[in-house]
């Protein structure tokens, strides 16, 4: 459906996209669901464009013509520190970086992982009380498993990596639409701590060589002068702090759901088939990145409008998947929806796919069947350790009471 005539009579930015309200930023759905129905691509005043719907989402966010950075952002504002790894890179170097370590997160190299991620699920588990509740569900079970997974991609200790994850939420906060000076500040704070832990991590790992894991891997390309030290280092940033930053929050939105829809978790014990679309179910209402920015090479038609070259486009992903031409009760948990109704954009689109996207399915899944092997029932204590902005969605803790 082609949008409507940009006219004097659209509402304002601030009616659209409120981004710095607290509401929206909680709970942005009615506001996307209106741009979903009437603005599915829209222009605001400062010359940005917005891109909502479903189809146009996906049929123009992955346009190879794109790229992930400005030329004027590249080398400022805290994203400087990753301006070396390959989500802010494009062409030819986005592939080149991609192969260095695309072969440690095939579906066939992520099923080596399951062992380690269940064991340390059941050791937390373990730490479930008399009473069934377990106080940080949240670091237990969504962040020190998928430690558990990539501490063995990698080939390094394992450590609880909560302070990463925090650490990765105050960086998400410099790439809201207009970050406070406080949000840049922090953000730097973020990237500050988690490079520094990565620094000891590499050194670790030079005195500890030849067991072929990935940074294994990457210290040999870097003595063969393949690829930069400062390349390694931020990769290996992005890697384990994002092995439980966006992991973690849709585990938390997983008991979350067990909890408010009764007789889920067995669903998911009882019928195998089910576990992937219930996962998938969960990953869609939850859109822990609720956005994409990118930024136009030459002039694009998206949706009947014309947009110039160097331009700057906001593909609003969790508006996407409410689209309700695609998601019929788009607010509704249904894991039954039809094959066509495909929530795959959560992991991004094009060259830009969440690299981790298979070692997130896979910890994710085992998590939960360790969960639904032992209980029946989840509930939710109090109110969850959220973290939102009008950028991405995230948790740091969550209380449940297990129930067998």
């Amino acid at each position: 459906m082609n949008p409507p005539e940009q006219t004097l009579a659209q509402p304002t930015d601030e009616e659209l996209l409120p981004w710095g309200d607290p509401e929206f930023r909680r709970a942005p759905w009615p506001w996307f669901a209106r741009l979903v129905e009437q603005y599915p691509i829209v222009r605001l005043e400062d010359g940005s464009y917005v891109v909502t719907g479903y189809d146009l989402v996906v049929r123009h966010a992955k346009d190879r013509s794109l790229v992930s950075v400005s030329e004027e952002d590249l080398g400022t504002g805290p994203w400087a520190a990753n301006d070396s790894m390959v989500l802010r890179k494009d062409g030819e170097e986005h592939t080149a970086l991609r192969r260095t370590f695309a072969p440690f997160f095939t579906l066939k190299a992520m099923d080596a992982l399951v062992e380690a991620i269940a064991d340390q699920t059941r050791t937390s588990l373990d730490e479930v009380g008399q009473d069934g509740i377990l106080l940080e569900a949240h670091r237990q079970l969504g962040v020190m498993p998928q430690m558990a997974g990539i501490a063995q991609v990698m080939g390094l200790p394992l450590e609880d990596a909560s302070e990463m994850v925090h650490a990765t939420n105050l960086t998400m906060m410099g790439m809201t639409w207009d970050p406070s000076p406080d949000d840049v500040v922090r953000a730097y704070e973020g990237f500050g701590y988690m490079l520094t832990r990565v620094d000891t991590l590499i050194r670790w790992k030079r005195e500890h060589r030849g067991d072929g894991s990935l940074v294994d891997h990457w210290l040999t390309l870097i003595d063969e002068g393949k690829i930069t030290e400062r390349s390694v280092k931020e990769h290996l940033q992005a890697f384990w702090a994002g092995a439980g930053h966006n992991p973690g929050y849709v585990l938390a939105c997983a008991l979350v759901a067990f909890d408010e829809h009764p007789g889920l978790l067995a669903i998911y014990r009882d019928e195998p088939a089910a576990r992937e679309p219930i996962l998938d179910e969960v990953i869609r209402l939850a859109a822990p990145e609720l956005a994409l920015d990118r930024y136009t090479t030459e002039p694009l038609e998206i949706g009947g409008m014309n947009v110039p070259t160097g331009a700057s486009l906001r593909f609003i992903l969790g508006a996407a998947l409410r689209d309700p031409a695609v998601f019929e009760n788009p607010d509704q948990f249904d894991h039954r929806r039809p094959k066509e109704a495909n929530m795959g954009i959560a992991f991004g689109l094009g060259r830009h796919t969440c690299p981790g996207m298979n070692f997130a399915r896979v910890s994710l899944r085992t998590a939960l069947t360790c969960v639904a092997e032992r209980y029946e029932k989840v509930e939710v204590i109090g109110e969850p350790d959220w973290k939102f902005s009008d950028r991405h969605r995230n948790c740091e803790g969550i209380t449940v009471r297990f129930l067998a």
